[in-house]
């Protein structure tokens, strides 16, 4: 079984394309839905972010791009050509994220791109982080969130 040149590059692109909607996303919903402002007695305003309802914003944001992608974007592509495509960028966001973990300061000029490339992965992320307590494996492993649409894909061509 072969794997087709031009789908290589489509798990990537998608990735990158989502985790850069979701980041927005995140920015201009959460001003609304995560954001929480409480008036104390003296009458300072304190202003905060809710960790549970930027999870489950979090969360809900990665489970519709699972579905975008798998349902519609990669329908037509092979298990193997998920696979395989999938590994490309996750070879990149590890490669990225061993940066982030060994040498923070390295990619600081960059922390915008960077950062834009790999939103999708925060909800992964923080729910392996509150399960394990160790957050560098945490983000390690989420890198490997591209394999997840492997099942949606064809069984053969």
């Amino acid at each position: 079984m072969t794997i087709r040149p031009q789908t290589l590059w489509r798990v990537p692109v998608f990735c990158a394309a989502a985790s850069a909607v979701t980041f927005y996303l995140t920015i201009y919903l959460g001003r609304f839905f995560c954001v929480v402002e409480t008036t104390g007695a003296d009458g300072n305003t304190v202003i905060s972010a809710d960790p549970l309802r930027s999870a489950l914003l979090n969360g809900a944001l990665f489970v519709l791009v699972l579905l975008a992608g798998g349902l519609l974007a990669f329908r037509s592509m092979t298990r193997r050509e998920i696979a395989v495509s999938a590994a490309i960028f996750a070879g990149i966001d590890l490669v990225l994220c061993l940066i982030q973990l060994l040498a923070p300061d390295l990619l600081l000029p960059l922390l915008f791109p960077v950062a834009l490339i790999q939103n999708w992965t925060a909800a992964p992320t923080s729910a392996l982080y509150h399960l394990t307590g160790h957050l560098p494996v945490s983000a390690l492993v989420a890198c490997l969130a591209p394999f997840l649409f492997v099942p949606f894909g064809k069984r053969s061509l």
